[in-house]
């Protein structure tokens, strides 16, 4: 697999209330298209739904400072054999490393649906980052496979979290605020 273009998203704790937490993050954009743009206002608007905020800057080195970083991958020509059907993959085990198939992405929807079906994937795979865990839901975003009605739905408004979703942020959050890590299972992919 041929990977280019790294970005590093850092998820820092600025308070715990209520058993919601308030994250800032910020990331490095690989370009600042207008659809990638747009991708990453709809992966934060999805991320402000569950309580986490993410701030957006292009310099990896101040994104560096606050530790606790994420790293995006992007690949521009993803092997057939690599996670084959996946759109993007994360390693919540390892708690740093989010890899997206831009090509696939790009693949997988008429151009208007891009920014959202990306914006989708980006906040699908940080939010296993969050939760620490390899685990899907039966609907909404963290579904395994999302199906014609779903990415639909992605361009009317963001696909939403189930309770127990919501519920596994928070716990994710609880424990890397705790400082005893920044995962608990093992990695977990998006098709």
């Amino acid at each position: 697999m041929r990977l280019v273009g790294v970005a590093t998203l850092i998820l820092m704790a600025t308070k715990l209330c209520l058993g919601v937490s308030e994250w800032t993050g910020c990331i490095n954009p690989v370009d600042n298209t207008g659809t990638n743009y747009r991708a990453r206002t709809r992966a934060s608007a999805i991320l402000k739904s569950a309580g986490v905020k993410l701030k957006f800057t292009g310099d990896e080195s101040s994104c560096a400072a606050f530790g606790n970083g994420i790293v995006l991958v992007l690949s521009y020509k993803t092997a057939a054999d690599e996670h084959p059907g996946a759109l993007a993959y994360a390693m919540p085990y390892q708690g740093t490393h989010v890899v997206l198939f831009y090509d696939r992405v790009l693949g997988s929807a008429t151009p208007p649906g891009v920014p959202y079906l990306l914006g989708h994937v980006l906040a699908h795979e940080i939010t296993h980052i969050l939760q620490g865990v390899e685990r899907h839901s039966a609907s909404g975003l963290m579904k395994s496979k999302w199906d014609y009605r779903d990415y639909v739905e992605m361009q009317r408004r963001p696909l939403g979290f189930t309770d127990d979703d919501l519920s596994l942020i928070r716990r994710g959050l609880e424990y890397r605020a705790s400082g005893r890590g920044s995962s608990i299972v093992r990695g977990s992919e998006v098709r």
